[in-house]
């Protein structure tokens, strides 16, 4: 399986047997905070706010039309990449209604590298702050895992 992880802004690639003149990607996985986020925080935080902002105009309607998640009005920089790699675009992990075969977005906005429980422990916290770090992330990609890779152990 060939991946392209994408943290933000920084694209690391996993090329496999890819022939280097022609680079082929099979998937995206996306980690990081508002830049990457396609509706992660939407997830989130529809059981706690009432309303979302970003789940509202004029958020989405540049390009899509309609609000998507995404804390822009339009594409993010996620979008141009699936789009240039002629993948689909990458849909939010947690909304779990759709395939992750070519890929999941984990990205969460207002997501820290620092694990929610310093924030807590420092008096750091508010109560519109969701736990959507870069450890959280990274488990939610370890549990994707095995449903999309094979191990033959023996």
């Amino acid at each position: 399986m060939k991946l392209l992880l994408f943290f933000s802004f920084l694209v690391i690639s996993c090329h496999g047997n890819s022939k280097p003149d022609s680079p082929h990607f099979t998937s995206i996985f996306s980690f990081g905070d508002s830049f990457a986020d396609t509706g992660n925080l939407v997830v989130l935080a529809t059981p706690v706010l009432k309303d979302i902002w970003i789940d509202m105009p004029p958020y989405g309607e540049t390009f899509f039309r309609h609000p998507t998640g995404r804390c822009s009005d339009g594409r993010l920089v996620l979008d141009f990449l699936a789009q240039n790699f002629s993948l689909p675009l990458v849909p939010p992990y947690l909304e779990h209604n759709s395939s992750f075969e070519q890929g999941a977005n984990f990205a969460v906005a207002g997501a820290t590298a620092l694990d929610f429980a310093f924030f807590v422990n420092n008096n750091l916290s508010s109560p519109f702050m969701f736990n959507g770090s870069l450890s959280v992330q990274l488990g939610w990609f370890a549990d994707l895992k095995p449903s999309l890779c094979k191990s033959y152990e023996g």
